[in-house]
């Protein structure tokens, strides 16, 4: 006999392939996603420690006091030490949610040093 057409069985397994398939890119356009975010919240954070940063240093040798802020709901402090007559180290800690359990935290350190502008090594 010549039949024609596909059947039930052939049908079947096709819709499971294509659902597999579908699931597959579902699953893969949830992890660009969450990733994407992730490297969007790296990029804030990074970016507000340096302005932070930035603005003890411009602040300029020996105006510098120790201090903390909240930036975008994390803690910041900094510390001023002065180490000789002629140099400053502001270190400064960041905490954050850690990416495996954003119920716990890491601090991250910074740590810069100033030197008096009149003295030319």
């Amino acid at each position: 006999m010549n039949r024609r057409g596909v059947s039930l069985v052939e049908v079947l397994i096709a819709m499971v392939l294509m659902s597999f398939g579908l699931l597959s890119l579902a699953q893969a356009a949830a992890l660009g996603l969450r990733v994407t975010t992730r490297a969007r919240n790296d990029m804030q954070y990074y970016a507000d420690e340096q302005q932070i940063m930035d603005s003890l240093v411009a602040r300029g040798w020996n105006k510098v006091t120790s201090g903390a802020t909240t930036l975008r709901g994390r803690p910041v402090s900094w510390t001023v030490t002065t180490l000789t007559p002629n140099a400053q180290r502001i270190t400064m800690l960041v905490t954050r949610p850690k990416y495996q359990s954003p119920t716990r935290y890491a601090t991250d350190t910074l740590t810069v040093y100033l030197n008096n502008p009149t003295i030319v090594p």
